[in-house]
């Protein structure tokens, strides 16, 4: 597994060493802590550490989730862009049919599909990326047989987020005297708990286990329900029981801002989703405020 130091990919491999698996994790050397019980190997940017890697490990399956992601690039993000979402996967693909490993779970975005159709639009370059890989994934899935599951996240949030997300923002405001200039607000999120990523990843490896045919299969790891940036502060407002001094308008729109998610509805094999929003943002709520007030 990949991206295990970062926020999705924690409560990934948290979720399949509960369920039992045998968790081995690709890192750089200066990563943060993993989560218990995963085994790690340092991958130095080269072929050759990531081959000894996948040897050591002997994997059934392996799952990238680790990615640069850039939503307003400058041209000091590029290289890492390229790096993380193209080069580097690309070596791990290579890797895997050197070590005679054929299962392969990716991590897409619901942003290659601006206008929230299935024709591939890229929101930014970080999406562009994304898809730059996915196309090189299906000539390793069409000629060399690999079986690849291609997981496109939408909006993930969850409890203990230091990503600079806009949940994260939003619950600082319990604890600030200050206000937050946000865009008018009209735009529409489908919001996934990270539980149920996790369950995401782990259902569709148990899939792969059972049956592994050759090809490229895109699933959105998404809930189908949509609710306004607008609604979403008004649902936090209620729940929490305080007002949050949002300030709507105090920002124009992003630049390809995505006004409406992605409509495909292609869940993976196995797998619904279980935590509500209003459930899910309750859980985020309390569990901000008995960290920041301890």
């Amino acid at each position: 597994m990949t991206g295990v130091t970062g926020y999705v990919g924690r409560h990934v491999a948290a979720r399949f060493v509960a369920a039992g698996w045998t968790v081995d994790a690709i890192v750089r050397s200066e990563s943060g802590a993993t989560p218990p019980g995963v085994t790690t190997h340092v991958h130095d940017g080269e072929m050759a550490s990531l081959k000894t890697a996948l040897a050591a490990a002997r994997p059934d399956v392996v799952i990238h989730i680790a990615s640069a992601v850039v939503i307003e690039h400058g041209c000091e993000d590029v290289d890492r862009i390229l790096d993380a979402n193209i080069r580097f996967p690309t070596l791990l693909l290579e890797a895997m049919r050197e070590t005679s490993c054929r299962r392969f779970i990716d991590t897409g975005t619901s942003w290659q599909h601006f206008t929230a159709t299935d024709v591939y639009d890229p929101a930014n370059l970080y999406a562009a990326s994304k898809q730059a890989f996915s196309d090189l994934a299906l000539y390793y899935a069409n000629a060399l047989g690999f079986c690849i599951s291609s997981l496109k996240l939408f909006d993930v949030y969850g409890p203990r987020d230091g990503r600079r997300k806009l949940l994260p923002s939003l619950l600082n405001l319990r604890r600030s005297a200050g206000s937050l200039d946000m865009s008018p607000g009209g735009q529409s999120l489908d919001l996934v708990h990270i539980a149920d990523v996790a369950d995401a990843y782990l259902a569709t490896a148990e899939a792969r286990l059972l049956d592994a045919p050759s090809g490229l299969e895109v699933f959105t790891v998404r809930t189908g329900r949509t609710v306004t940036l607008r609604d979403l502060v008004g649902q936090l407002e209620t729940i929490g029981g305080r007002p949050l001094s949002v300030v709507f308008g105090g920002r124009p729109y992003r630049s390809r801002e995505v006004m409406a998610p992605w409509t495909a509805h292609r869940p993976p094999p196995g797998w619904t989703p279980k935590v509500t929003l209003e459930t899910g943002l309750a859980e985020v709520i309390a569990e901000f405020d008995a960290r920041t007030i301890a």
